[in-house]
């Protein structure tokens, strides 16, 4: 349910209908107000002036909305193709786009509903005095809104802006998986045990969550050990299994299970920190085709990739919550193998990208050999091997290759 709420929770028109209904809302506590303020009181602040005020506020901030919504449009084009469309996403789910784009429609439903009541003649000089001191509020929000909106404007869709969004999201994915590598279960190490029974999903999709807590409680009540082959990122088919159990399994036990994990068509960033290393590899990929050909945001990309990792100091140990689930553990191989290896292909004939991928990978070795060093050594010697297929200069080579030594040595 946490998990569902959330996805809703970053829905655009979750926040517009909020900020709409609370301006409906404000709108009729003035008239239901109206006989607490004394009638003199409107002449004095000037209230009779309210209805020319609604009236700029309802034409502007109309006018403003389909302007943002325009410009909004474009960003995600312009992130679409400068970074990757797997990006796009992340803009869609800004806080202060989507709370912006929301006052706007708020004030303007305000505006609306006030107009109405005060045409219809609904609020008395009191109701006037309440309007009138709630739309001097709604216009410094507007006022705050616009002054957030033009200083978001100047980064959103650039390169760099959807990079740094890309790596806090990873980041935080990756720090979340690191204190709990096996979602709370036991370390699953080989295969299940002989006899367990494989429960496999009725639709194809990528696990965005795994509701470990519910899959536990099923095990507890129903005397199960269950072990998890699929986490979080991984793509499942019918013929797949999710999991394998050991105990009395009959039908409705068995969609129980599956009902514990989400399936989309999409990954998610969430839960998924392989997720985010896939797109900034597919930035760089992008960044580094004859179209573009940018090594500079590859190596942008390089530095990213190192910033997210370096939380990663030490060997995770056990934190079992959940005794009756097994599941595999954060596999660094998979992570950095499939997020470099496109990169260095693309990259074959490009001397400084893997200057910068062999400096990040000595630097992750230094920091923790007995995580980082297996993979290291074998994608140096891959750099290695492009390398000396599209590189010409012997001096290049010769840095290249000193570089792959220092990993061989470590």
């Amino acid at each position: 349910m946490q998990f569902r709420l959330g996805q809703l929770l970053r829905k655009l028109w979750v926040r517009v209908t909020c900020f709409a209904i609370l301006g409906f809302a404000t709108a009729v506590a003035g008239w239901a107000l109206r006989i607490v303020i004394p009638d003199e009181l409107a002449g004095w602040i000037g209230a009779d002036a309210i209805g020319t005020i609604l009236q700029i506020i309802a034409s502007s901030m109309l006018t403003v909305t389909t302007f943002s919504l325009s410009i909004l449009t474009a960003a995600y084009a312009t992130a679409s193709g400068g970074t990757t469309p797997r990006a796009v996403r992340l803009l869609a789910q800004d806080g202060v786009s989507q709370t912006v784009l929301a006052t706007f429609i708020g004030a303007f439903v305000f505006s609306l509903v006030g107009l109405i009541m005060l045409q219809t003649e609904l609020y008395g000089e009191g109701g006037r005095v309440i309007l009138f001191l709630v739309t001097l509020l709604v216009i410094l929000i507007v006022i705050v809104s616009l002054l957030r909106w033009i200083d978001r404007l100047a980064t959103l869709g650039l390169v760099g802006d959807t990079v740094a969004r890309i790596e806090t999201v990873t980041e935080r994915a990756l720090s979340r998986r690191l204190a709990s590598p096996w979602l709370g279960a036991n370390p699953l190490r080989g295969t299940p045990p002989k006899g367990a029974i494989a429960v496999h999903p009725t639709e194809v999709g990528h696990v965005q969550n795994c509701d470990m807590e519910a899959l536990s409680d099923l095990a507890e009540s129903a005397r199960l050990q269950i072990y998890l082959a699929a986490l979080p990122g991984d793509l499942l088919h019918p013929s797949q299994a999710v999991c394998h159990v050991t105990g009395d399994l009959d039908d409705t036990i068995r969609d129980g299970i599956l009902a514990c994990f989400t399936l989309a068509p999409d990954r998610s960033f969430d839960q998924d920190p392989g997720f985010g290393f896939r797109v900034l590899s597919e930035i760089a990929q992008r960044a580094l085709s004859p179209a573009v050909n940018d090594p500079g945001t590859a190596e942008v990309v390089l530095t990213r990739m190192l910033r997210i990792l370096s939380c990663w100091t030490e060997e995770a140990r056990p934190n079992v919550g959940f005794p009756r689930l097994y599941a595999p553990g954060l596999d660094a191989e998979l992570l950095l193998g499939d997020s470099l290896r496109p990169i260095m292909r693309d990259a074959a004939g490009v001397e400084a990208v893997h200057v910068a991928m062999l400096r990040m990978l000595i630097m992750l070795t230094l920091q923790n050999d007995r995580i980082f060093g297996r993979i290291s050594q074998d994608l140096a010697q891959e750099i290695v091997t492009y390398s000396d297929g599209k590189i010409e200069n012997p001096v290049e080579k010769a840095r290249i290759a000193s570089l792959a030594r220092q990993l061989t040595r470590q």
